[in-house]
């Protein structure tokens, strides 16, 4: 027998629709919950499909495309991963978007790591200037301008997987902020614009705002991908966060001498002397970043 709940007794509608509200009280909890936790699960295959945009009818739009998304600011708020213990398993390339291009065909000048007192978030491919630079996988320009932290003509691509892409130094853009774009699309040409001492790509991958080492992913002397897949954890991928986290700097100021340093951070000047390959009797200069841990 069918019950409508307009026939039921009084104390029973009550039961009735109490359960009910708060099934759907937590169902709208749960929805909530799973979204925000989305791109913190580390999931990038899960992100939920959305409209397709009039511009790129063969292309998806993702919500990956919405997350953060900011044509003016070149590094987003990332989620740090130094403390997770996930492993995450990326796709570079799937059945949707298979194809990968070289963002440029040139001998790795600077690998990725620490460069004196500066990390060094990505490689140094050399180039002419002039030289077109490519967009390494599918997906969309989420900033393309000139950027005074030292990048110069910048270029960041978002790809479908969540991962960033940054072609800095470039001399020209060929591309425009919100623009799709396929893997081998040319994006800009090569230059020294920004914190540059001669013409090179400075190349960058990213995850969630954290830099990966590009020679993890791409082998540049074949000019093809590694893997199409890569399990990265904090004990590979990301354990250089760990390394920046457990290191300390001290830019030099005015009146400053090794042994207030020392004093200071609770160490000795023949440590930081080790630290920073100099001698105890050398002169440390105004803006010098030296490493006290």
């Amino acid at each position: 027998m069918n019950l409508n709940v307009r026939y039921l007794p009084t104390n029973l509608t009550d039961i009735v629709l109490k359960n009910l509200f708060l099934f759907l009280t937590l169902a709208t909890g749960i929805s909530t919950m799973a979204q925000n936790r989305q791109l913190a699960e580390l999931t990038p295959n899960q992100i939920a499909r959305m409209a397709v945009p009039s511009a790129a009818p063969d292309f998806i739009e993702l919500e990956v495309f919405s997350w953060g998304w900011d044509n003016n600011n070149v590094h987003l708020d990332s989620i740090d991963l130094s403390e997770t213990t996930d492993t995450i398993h990326m796709r570079w390339v799937d059945s949707r978007h298979p194809h990968f291009h070289m963002p440029f065909n040139g001998e790795v000048r600077s690998h990725f790591g620490w460069r004196r007192s500066r990390y060094h978030y990505g490689v140094d491919l050399k180039l002419d200037r002039g030289d077109t630079v490519y967009a390494a996988f599918d997906g969309k320009i989420r900033y393309a301008r000139y950027n005074y932290g030292g990048y110069g003509n910048l270029v960041v691509m978002r790809h479908y997987n969540g991962v960033e892409t940054y072609y800095a130094h470039l001399s020209r853009f060929l591309v425009d902020t919100n623009e799709y774009v396929r893997a081998g699309t040319p994006i800009g040409l090569g230059g020294s614009t920004g914190r540059s001492t001669g013409p090179h790509l400075h190349f960058e991958v990213r995850y969630l705002g954290n830099a990966i080492d590009p020679e993890e992913v791409i082998d540049f002397e074949t000019g093809e991908l590694k893997s199409l897949e890569t399990d990265m954890s904090v004990e590979t991928t990301f354990k250089y966060l760990k390394e920046m986290r457990a290191r300390r700097y001290h830019r030099v100021r005015s009146g400053e001498t090794l042994s207030a340093l020392a004093r200071r951070y609770h160490t000795s000047v023949n440590a930081i002397c080790r630290l920073n390959g100099i001698r105890s009797t050398d002169v440390i200069r105004i803006g010098q970043n030296l490493r006290v841990r």
